[in-house]
């Protein structure tokens, strides 16, 4: 029973995908999507409450849940190259989703994501000398950094820049392993 459940969950989302590459975000309709899925109407709100909610989804499998693994498993230095890797791969989508404008946009979903991934992170490791950075608070380091990466990210993959995944990945991850990791009591530096 829960395979047919996450095989229907993988049916609606395949067409939601499909959908963002051929028309306007806005005018994507629960409908086409599960016409596409070839489910009924009922079916979609089983499994998502509204397509912003399909969104969130494929965040949370594509790339929340495998930087989750190589979190859990120590293998920080890992994350960027593996969130560019994700972008680049299905470049074309995203490029779109990053269209989606407004309350639940893409970009403010990726922001949200990168900045409490930023948390996690220099939350696992203290400060190296946390009296002189008082002002610098986890937090504010976190928001510091996302903006940067965030905007960066949303840049190379809208603007249509020459650079592959592994070359942006090189570049932020020598101004991380130069910065961020100076600040913190990171084992691998």
């Amino acid at each position: 029973m829960e395979d047919k459940k996450e095989l229907t969950k993988d049916l609606l989302t395949a067409s939601f995908r499909e959908l963002v590459l051929q028309i306007p975000f806005e005018k994507i309709t629960i409908k086409m999507i599960t016409d596409g899925a070839g489910v009924i109407r009922p079916t979609f709100y089983k499994h998502f409450q509204d397509k912003y909610e399909v969104l969130e989804w494929i965040l949370k499998t594509e790339i929340k849940d495998k930087i989750q693994v190589l979190i859990d498993n120590n293998m920080e230095e890992d994350i960027f190259r593996l969130l560019c890797n994700c972008l680049e791969k299905d470049h074309a989508f995203y490029r779109k989703a990053y269209e989606i404008t407004g309350q639940n946009s893409f970009e403010e979903l990726m922001s949200d994501y990168i900045y409490h991934l930023f948390l996690q992170i220099l939350s696992k490791y203290p400060l190296k000398a946390p009296d002189k950075l008082a002002i610098l608070t986890i937090e504010a380091i976190a928001r510091f950094y996302t903006f940067g990466l965030a905007d960066s990210l949303k840049y190379w993959i809208c603007q249509d820049t020459p650079f592959s995944g592994e070359e942006v990945h090189a570049a932020y991850n020598y101004i991380i392993r130069n910065s961020v990791l100076d600040l913190l009591e990171y084992p691998l530096r």
